[in-house]
């Protein structure tokens, strides 16, 4: 990387670069320095901006926090996760319930086989039931495929009524 690409870096990306160049091989400032092209002086002041101090015995650079209110600690962030549980409480027992009841529809990772050959397949139905399948399935299970239901639906009937002879 040359000078100018380095520069035209967020100060963000330009300490993930020099950390990595630092831990990753084994070079101190001035090396690093070199290796960019830069003047050492100018290179410690640029790694500077926006409040990031090197600190030798880490060998690499962090992020200095002015203000100790906006450090979370461990405390703060079980307090905000007990908090999130308190107001969600009602909408988590109904996920556990859906979850932990017998009728729970879980989907067999073998449909998710992307070495699997794919085809493509038309049948007939009425309007009105595959209308109403379509809506439960976008209710109850939005976060899924409605080809990966169709798949999981046809290997469930299968394993069924299939009989080996």
């Amino acid at each position: 990387m040359n000078k100018d690409k380095f520069l035209s870096l967020n100060s963000k990306q330009r300490v993930a670069l020099v950390n990595e160049l630092l831990q990753n091989n084994s070079y101190d400032l001035q090396q690093v320095s070199d290796y960019l092209g830069i003047n050492y002086s100018t290179f410690t002041k640029v790694m500077q901006e926006d409040d990031y101090v090197y600190i030798k015995r880490d060998n690499r650079y962090f992020k200095f926090v002015r203000d100790e209110s906006q450090v979370k600690t461990d405390n703060t962030i079980e307090d905000e996760a007990i908090q999130f549980l308190r107001e969600n409480l009602e909408q988590l027992k109904v996920v556990v319930e859906k979850h932990t009841a017998n009728d729970d529809f879980t989907i067999n990772k073998s449909i998710f086989k992307s070495s699997a050959k794919q085809v493509t397949k038309t049948f007939r139905i009425h309007e009105d039931l595959y209308q109403k399948f379509v809506d439960t399935c976008e209710m109850e299970f939005p976060h899924l495929k409605l080809q990966n239901i169709i798949g999981q639906l046809l290997l469930d009937f299968t394993n069924k009524y299939y009989k080996n002879d």
